[in-house]
């Protein structure tokens, strides 16, 4: 699992499938199941409740002027960005956990997607460099 470190915060997160799975018994089989097919343990994050919320930060308040900036900008344009980090905000609140894989091309983002998807995970999303593209049937 990834640390949850200050060098490790990752303001928006580039090439990674970020998902809400229901608890952290769950998002550790996910992450077994995502090691057996070739993924690397360290890189995947489960942030889990209270401890998740403060790590993820959604309201910018820990993590300097740069993520203070990003969490600004999703407010103002309060269209499915916000939608979503209200999302996972709700979900970390009610003790639920949420994963990020990173995950480069097609490929791996259809294996992570899948892997999720067959553990009923919500809300998966792939963020692209310029882009957020929706992985699941599940409306925000």
């Amino acid at each position: 699992m990834l640390a949850h470190t200050k060098q490790n915060f990752e303001t928006y997160p580039t090439n990674r499938v970020v998902a809400i799975v229901d608890s952290k018994m769950e998002a550790d089989e996910v992450c077994c199941e995502l090691m057996d097919a070739g993924f690397d343990g360290a890189d995947i994050d489960e942030a889990v409740g209270k401890e998740g919320l403060k790590f993820l930060d959604p309201d910018g308040r820990n993590h300097g002027l740069m993520t203070k900036l990003i969490r600004k900008w999703q407010f103002v344009a309060q269209g499915e960005e916000l939608k979503y980090l209200n999302r996972i905000k709700k979900g970390l609140e009610e003790g639920h956990t949420v994963m990020s894989v990173p995950a480069l091309t097609e490929s791996a983002r259809g294996k992570v997607a899948k892997i999720l998807r067959s553990h009923h995970a919500e809300g998966i999303r792939y963020y692209g460099r310029f882009y957020v593209e929706n992985l699941d049937n599940s409306a925000v």
